[in-house]
């Protein structure tokens, strides 16, 4: 299992590495097939919890190959949120895709699904803990992000996290929303 420790060319491709990241409240993990849940399931399905989500529904057998397919991909790092007191499964954060030629994610996402955590915190450690993490570990100099502009609570998060906006674009015209541009820059010594 690689930790905070490992650095470098052995991290160019993230596909099947074991990862966990340690925080004083939370742990990221890759994510594997059994942690596609019912609850997991019932999150993705909860219109208050999907609401700034692509994925509007889902089945378990659906889960368990996206969660596949996501390991398979050397470009992506798809990680579970886990309380570290109970080792209950809260959320996800991903990083996807990893340019590592020029050093940067195009994309971090995070869901916190169970509701009963929002509002403590804890997407704002993850993130933290990601991003530290991603820095250190996979060398990346930038991280950007999309966020639409409804989603307050995200923007929250993420700007607490060390996030700042670069620019704002129209999602779509169906649509109406705006999409903020945020990026992280690692901090130089």
């Amino acid at each position: 299992m690689l930790n905070h420790s490992e650095i470098g060319e052995n991290m160019m491709n993230l596909k099947n590495k074991k990862i966990r990241i340690n925080g004083n409240r939370i742990y990221l993990r890759k994510l594997d097939e059994k942690d596609a849940t019912q609850e997991y399931c019932d999150w993705l399905n909860d219109p208050e919890v999907n609401k700034y989500l692509e994925t509007r529904e889902a089945t378990i057998k659906g889960l368990r190959q996206y969660i596949k397919d996501k390991n398979k991909d050397p470009n992506c790092l798809f990680l579970g949120i886990f309380l570290k007191e109970n080792e209950k499964h809260i959320g996800n954060i991903k990083l996807e895709p990893v340019d590592f030629k020029n050093k940067k994610v195009i994309f971090l996402g995070m869901l916190i699904g169970d509701k009963k955590y929002w509002g403590k915190g804890i997407g704002t450690d993850a993130t933290k803990l990601l991003v530290n993490w991603a820095f250190d570990n996979l060398k990346l100099e930038e991280i950007k992000l999309g966020v639409l502009s409804e989603n307050t609570a995200a923007i929250k998060v993420y700007t607490k996290a060390g996030f700042q906006l670069d620019t704002i674009e129209k999602k779509s015209k169906k649509i109406g929303n705006k999409v903020y541009i945020l990026s992280i820059k690692r901090r130089k010594m």
